[in-house]
């Protein structure tokens, strides 16, 4: 009988690490990796097969190449994936190879997919990456949480490579635990008296105010598309980040997100009447128990009432009627400056880690790092 040993208990030098970097190869490893996800301990929705093959469809710019790290245990099974890109970036007058994220295309906090135990797979990974750093010159791992394997080990990552860790995305989440009316008391009462105005204001102007969801696979690409009809004035403005400004991205939702939906993973939420049409829009993807507002966008013309934050505010009643555990902010845009944030409904942060890996064995990248301690300093 065939007995799986966990990753944990497999030692790092027993674990096989190789790199897919074509479609081919990505292709090919598709059933074993959807194995992996459905037994993962660590399993972002950003290292699945299905969103690292469509980012790599639509999101990888002009030169950028597949470096997919997966590890394996002595029985050939896959216990890992750390889905990488190799891109080349200049930096300081130089032009170097770095590896960073494919699920940061259009993603967040993506970390690594690992059976069991993410230090031993990280360990594996890091070995292999020395071995093969003749592939790369900087290693660019972003939004990783506080404690994890990189941040404690690759802090110092020993003779031939230096490390530089900064402050890169803070994560706004909240707990779904206890009833919305509890959540709601606890609210000062400014704020409470914010959203009620700006709902009885909203409502007197749109008669029939109304939220829509869309979560199905069909009809959630319908909705979609109302969602980058009402960015279209966000983006006249400039104000902030949309996802129809780039039609990579667009074609990146068009063929993810009823995959998503088809799993009951993915919702767009659109805030309006049936007279007057969408005045908010909200997209929301699921990862086991909990909710990530990923996009958010609102009508200029009604940015008095912030109509995206009650829409936000709809979905996060909804989340704690829900078994999810938790609600996690990734983009809302806010009129600026707004009347009430979203930050004041929200009761806990976490601050991700950016940490970039310079490999001091290459012929540039030594140079381009002395260059740019040099700038720093003098500044």
């Amino acid at each position: 009988m065939n007995v799986s040993v966990p990753a944990s208990l497999v030692p790092a030098a027993e674990l096989a690490v190789s790199i897919v970097r074509d479609t081919a190869g990505l292709t090919a490893l598709r059933t074993d990796w959807e194995a992996l996800e459905h037994r993962a301990v660590h399993r972002s929705p950003f290292v699945r097969w299905r969103h690292v093959q469509l980012a790599s469809r639509h999101l990888l710019a002009p030169g950028d190449e597949l470096h997919v790290l997966t590890v394996r245990g002595d029985d050939e099974q896959l216990v890992g994936v750390l889905p990488l890109l190799r891109t080349s970036e200049r930096h300081y007058g130089m032009t170097l190879k770095v590896l960073r994220q494919i699920g940061i295309l259009e993603g967040d906090r993506p970390g690594v997919l690992a059976l069991d135990d993410a230090d031993a797979v990280w360990a594996a990974l890091w070995r292999h990456l020395m071995a093969t750093r003749a592939d790369w010159q900087v290693l660019d791992l972003r939004e990783l949480d506080p404690g994890s394997w990189p941040l404690r080990e690759l802090a110092s990552p020993g003779p031939g490579f230096h490390a530089e860790v900064q402050d890169d995305v803070l994560s706004t989440f909240q707990a779904l635990e206890g009833s919305w009316s509890t959540h709601l008391g606890r609210r000062v009462e400014s704020l409470r008296e914010h959203r009620l105005q700006a709902r009885q204001t909203l409502a007197a102007v749109l008669p029939g105010l109304c939220v829509a969801v869309a979560d199905t696979p069909q009809d959630i690409l319908a909705a979609f598309e109302r969602y980058l009809a009402l960015e279209v004035g966000l983006r006249w403005q400039n104000n902030g980040v949309t996802i129809g400004g780039d039609e990579r991205r667009v074609a990146f939702y068009r063929d993810w997100l009823p995959r998503l939906a088809a799993d009951g993973d993915a919702a767009v939420w659109l805030l309006g009447s049936a007279e007057q049409g969408e005045i908010a829009g909200l997209l929301r993807l699921r990862c086991g128990s909990v909710w990530i507002e990923r996009h958010a966008c609102f009508d200029p013309a009604h940015a008095a009432q912030t109509p995206s934050l009650l829409l936000l505010l709809e979905a996060l009643q909804h989340g704690f009627g829900s078994t999810a555990t938790e609600s996690r902010l990734v983009n809302l845009r806010e009129p600026q400056p707004a009347t009430a944030s979203v930050m004041s409904w929200y009761d806990d942060c976490l601050q991700t880690q950016r940490l970039s890996v310079w490999n001091l064995h290459s012929k540039l990248a030594p140079v381009a790092f002395l260059k740019g301690l040099g700038r720093r300093l003098r500044g």
